[in-house]
């Protein structure tokens, strides 16, 4: 909700057979493994100084561009909701009629 650096965490995931087996993680600022493999990776990549430089920078390079085009041309516009309101009976209920407010198409979600 920002195009503020220190509020963009940059992450890199990847996955084999639907399992994440490891991640990079601008927050963390360097790889972690969560599966055998994905342990051995990422030790070999940390302890490659040209890799981890890359990656730190991807949050500078490619979050920070992308984030400024989001953010002016979604973040800041709304649109104004549609509601519509009703009166039914509730199954089951001893009240005879209950109203009923949807609202739908609009954002933020906030109401």
């Amino acid at each position: 909700n920002s195009t503020e650096l220190k509020d963009i965490e940059f992450i890199r995931s990847y996955y084999y057979n639907r399992l994440e087996f490891v991640r990079f993680s601008s927050s963390v600022g360097k790889f972690v493994g969560y599966t055998e493999s994905g342990v051995k990776n990422a030790e070999y990549w940390n302890n490659n100084p040209s890799v981890l430089a890359a990656m730190r920078a991807q949050k500078e390079t490619y979050c920070k561009h992308n984030s400024e085009i989001y953010y002016t041309n979604v973040l800041t516009k709304s649109v104004k909701p549609s509601v519509r309101l009703h009166s039914m009976t509730p199954p089951g209920g001893h009240h005879p009629a209950m109203l009923v407010c949807s609202v739908y198409d609009f954002y933020p979600k906030q109401i």
